[in-house]
């Protein structure tokens, strides 16, 4: 994912991410207070800079008063970084801080020295640099052992790696500072790494890994500064709903709702109000959404313009679908005129603002195609300029049908594979085919059905008891296929899902993702295949992996582990999952041992008979993971989380011919006297560091 420019959407990797903090504490000891200090920090996540706030207004006049204490340098540090004024003006109060920070010798304020370059260098777009004066302030900070959340360098250095657009630099930088924190707190470090991670994985489509993240961000915000958990609530909800999950994602939004609004955060309630209208949009009910979004109307006078801007797009697509032009027409004129005043950007802190989509829709209404057209383009050309990918692949398809109705084939099919190739790209790898024929099958079932009742009552009463007697017979018949390729399509369904989450989708029409704390995650890949595909025909090469997956498919199988999915050469399969008591760790690691033995055994064949073989490498790992189905359509049981990465690198990090099992997977199973053990150590891992590692073999 490196190089996706993404500007911070919304709640889930934005700056405005807390409640309105509590009233000003007391200003107490000369040397400064725990508490106002933390009032700096807390005040980014309540209100944007340039936003009107009373508690920046009210340390404007503390200071005033305020003599050379350790509590002007926070007072003036936190007007600088969130009040309102020009860069000159702010950079001035910060030298002032720092200045009076040095003559008291005074280290939480001047760990944030680096904090004027910073914001001088993101002023100037100078990502780079911005971002290495963060990590200069956050190291000090570190060092001075201030504890760091939302409105902190560490906070909100997530919006230079996004606005630079260097998603794999965010995810890098947090996964590092996570294990740092982890091992040597503070705690509340650990919970913003968390959430930092999560709005990596939400940015890149993964929103299982996400929701993950986002959970344990929940619940170390709970512990350390429970005022985060609304906002932790908010973005789970949201990860369910881009997720395609409403059911799943509704109770957190409205837990989100409640929060916020007990805690007067009016900005932040107002994203739930967004998120809970497109639920209801994306049930077709347009007047729900209408009545959500002219609900929240009373609180408009108090959110920032830009998220007033969101909340009118919306409002101006759902009275487009309804058909409402001349109240629509008041909604684009207002969100137009904001656009000129200033330019609105298509996502930021304050949620997607789609002005120019929104105007596509307005004049395509009104029958104005051509300059609807010109919209859309538009559109689509800042998502791309951006990267980002839900918007990108929304004006895609949509311009791709508009190309087809005005009868331009060549660019409708244009647009359609640069959708398909970047859907392909970021869907879970998902056996649709087999998706298709079961939903299918279960459409021709049902209609088969309908037609024969109707056709028994029309011609019963043509043709009298006998020609009815006839018909019975012809539907008893067709029952009875019916009932024949009902099971066809069940088998089939059973084929792709586990059985439990098949019962689950055919009952409930959605299966929801469940967290699962132990999972032993198994991972094969071939040595020599891409030698043996230079000499093998395609079939043949085909064949050999079918031979090979169909023997492992038999061993996991027969002891109750859960195969996920294949990858090319790569076979990954999980114990403890739907059912926790389905298999055990002790289960996957022999699994492990019979697939090493049946691929020696093949190799001695293929070798006998002058043939290419593939020999093996196998690695396993145990820990938690979340696991569902990704999508709603075209979809396939799938688990995520940093398990199954560790699990790939046991793979990565073993030998040909060899079990390789994490430390965390030899704790459970090294009582087992059916196995014996090799110690390798410390074994660097890709993207891991060093890793306790074993060889495992049958006693």
């Amino acid at each position: 994912m490196r190089g996706m420019r993404r500007i911070l959407q919304g709640p889930v990797t934005g700056c405005s991410m807390r409640a309105v903090p509590p009233s000003r504490p007391s200003t107490g000891s000369p040397r400064g207070c725990a508490a106002l200090f933390l009032l700096a920090l807390c005040l980014w996540a309540s209100v944007p800079v340039n936003a009107q706030n009373p508690q920046i207004d009210s340390l404007r006049t503390i200071v005033k008063t305020e003599g050379r204490t350790t509590d002007r340098v926070d007072h003036l540090i936190t007007i600088a970084l969130f009040g309102a004024g020009d860069m000159t003006t702010r950079e001035g109060l910060l030298q002032e801080a720092l200045a009076l920070a040095g003559d008291l010798h005074y280290p939480k304020g001047l760990a944030y020295a680096p904090m004027a370059d910073a914001l001088r260098y993101e002023q100037a777009k100078r990502y780079p640099e911005a971002i290495a004066a963060y990590k200069d302030c956050i190291a000090r900070l570190d060092a001075a052992g201030v504890e760091q959340g939302m409105g902190s360098p560490l906070g909100y250095i997530r919006s230079l790696y996004n606005a630079a657009g260097l998603q794999q630099e965010r995810f890098e930088f947090y996964r590092d500072a996570l294990e740092r924190y982890r091992h040597k707190g503070p705690a509340l470090n650990a919970a913003m790494c968390e959430h930092g991670l999560g709005g990596y994985f939400m940015s890149t489509r993964q929103y299982g890994q996400a929701i993950e993240h986002y959970m344990k961000a929940r619940e170390g915000f709970e512990k350390t500064e429970p005022r985060n958990v609304a906002n932790e609530t908010l973005v789970i909800g949201w990860c369910y709903k881009s997720w395609g999950n409403t059911e799943r994602a509704e109770p957190f939004l409205h837990e989100a709702l409640n929060g916020f609004l007990l805690a007067k955060n009016v900005e932040q309630a107002m994203t739930c109000v967004l998120n809970l209208a497109e639920i209801e949009l994306s049930r077709g009910d347009t007047l729900a959404a209408l009545q959500r979004l002219r609900g929240s109307s009373a609180y408009w006078s108090q959110i920032t313009p830009l998220r007033l801007a969101t909340l009118r797009t919306q409002l101006a697509m759902v009275l487009i679908a309804r058909g409402e032009l001349d109240s629509a027409r008041v909604e684009v004129d207002a969100l137009n005129a904001l656009h000129a005043e200033t330019p609105l950007p298509l996502s930021s802190t304050a949620g997607e603002c789609e002005v120019d989509y929104t105007n596509y829709l307005f004049q395509k209404a009104l029958g104005q195609d051509p300059l609807a057209d010109d919209y859309l383009e538009r559109a689509l050309k800042e998502a791309v300029r951006l990267s980002f990918m839900p918007l990108i692949l929304k004006y895609r398809k949509k311009l791709s049908e508009r190309y087809l109705e005005r009868g331009d084939a060549t660019n409708a099919a244009i647009q359609a594979q640069a959708y398909i190739r970047l859907n392909d790209s970021l869907q879970a790898e998902a056996n649709s085919s087999s998706i298709a024929a079961y939903e299918g099958q279960v459409k021709e079932r049902e209609s088969a059905v309908e037609l024969q009742k109707q056709k028994l009552v029309r011609n019963g009463f043509m043709g009298g008891f006998l020609l009815v007697a006839l018909f019975a017979l012809v539907f008893l018949f067709q029952r009875n296929r019916i009932s024949k390729e009902r099971k066809r399509s069940d088998e089939l369904l059973l084929n792709i899902l586990p059985e439990e989450v098949a019962e689950e989708l055919k009952a409930k029409g959605h299966a929801d993702a469940k967290h699962f704390d132990q999972v032993t995650i198994l991972f094969t890949d071939f040595k020599g295949f891409t030698e043996a595909s230079e000499t093998l025909s395609p079939q043949e090469l085909v064949e050999e992996l079918n031979t090979c997956f169909k023997a492992f498919d038999g061993i996991i199988t027969a002891r109750g582990i859960e195969k996920i999915k294949t990858i090319g050469d790569a076979y990954m399969c999980a114990g403890g999952l739907p059912v926790p008591a389905s298999s055990t760790p002790a289960d996957v690691v022999h699994a492990a041992l019979e697939m090493q033995a049946f691929m020696i055994a093949r190799k001695k064949e293929r070798d006998a008979e002058h043939k290419p073989a593939f020999e093996m490498r196998v690695g396993i790992h145990t820990g938690p993971v979340v696991a569902g189905i990704v999508g709603v359509k075209k979809f396939q049981y799938d688990i995520w989380g940093d398990t199954v990465n560790t699990a790939s690198r046991m793979e990565s990090s073993g030998e040909v011919g060899q079990v390789n099992i994490s430390e965390s997977t030899h704790a459970l199973v090294k009582n087992d006297r059916k196995f014996s053990f090799t110690s390798r150590g410390k074994v660097q891992a890709k993207g891991k560091g060093e890793m306790e590692m074993y060889f495992v073999t049958a006693s």
